[in-house]
Order: C-alpha cells, then structure tokens, then sequence
C-alpha cells in the first residue's frame, strides 16, 4: 500500500478514528476476539473498505468478521506439525520438530518456507 493508496489508506483509518466508528484499543471478550469474531467497527470497516477487503489474512471471514482463530476450531487447515513424544529423550517431549501447511510439506528449516500472498 505505497504511494497514493497508502497515504488515502492512512486517512481512512484517521478518519474512522475520528468518527468514532472503533477505538484504536476496542473493548471486546475474549471468547469473540478468539472464536466467535468481531463485525463490527474496525474490522467491519475493513472487510468493507475496497482499499483493504481484498487484502485481509484468513482470520478475516464474511460470516464473523475478525477471530484470531477463524476456521481452526476441530481443523488443522494449514498447519501440520511433528512432535516429539518424549519416547526416546524426556527432554524432547512435546518439542515441535517439523512444521508444514501439510505432511507433505514438513520442514526442519522454515527460512525457505513460502507464505500466501495478500489476495492468497
């Protein structure tokens, strides 16, 4: 978002501010800002807004709107991990060891690993 879209960018969200459409620091529970998800201000105003709709992470989802954890209830979409069982060393017990977007994908190493793209 440089150049002209970053700067109308940064005037929307002043703007928004000043409406009093959020709070920078909203009060909210913990069970909507994990779970449940939160469709109001700030995040109904992205979801909504051109300059950022199309650009918002998957924790981002037009039936709740913002949840940190959005979709990862009973799924592991995206995440798959090797973990030690402790079998061998007892200090190695729950030690991830390997981390990929699937089994196929595991990897020691994620200095390679390729994240999405804004429009995924």
């Amino acid at each position: 978002m440089g150049g002209y879209g970053g700067m109308g960018g940064l005037i929307k969200v002043e703007k928004m501010l000043e409406d009093e459409t959020d709070e920078l620091f909203a009060l909210t529970t913990v069970g909507d800002f994990l779970f449940r998800g939160i469709d109001t201000g700030a995040a109904e105003w992205m979801m909504g807004d051109p300059l950022t709709s199309d650009r918002l992470p998957p924790v981002f989802r037009p039936e709740n709107g913002f949840a940190l954890f959005n979709g990862k209830q009973d799924t592991s979409e995206n995440e798959c991990y090797q973990v030690e069982t402790g079998q061998e060393d007892w200090e190695q017990h729950t030690v991830i060891t390997k981390w990929g977007k699937d089994s196929q994908s595991l990897r020691e190493d994620l200095s390679e690993a390729k994240t999405c793209t804004w429009t995924g």
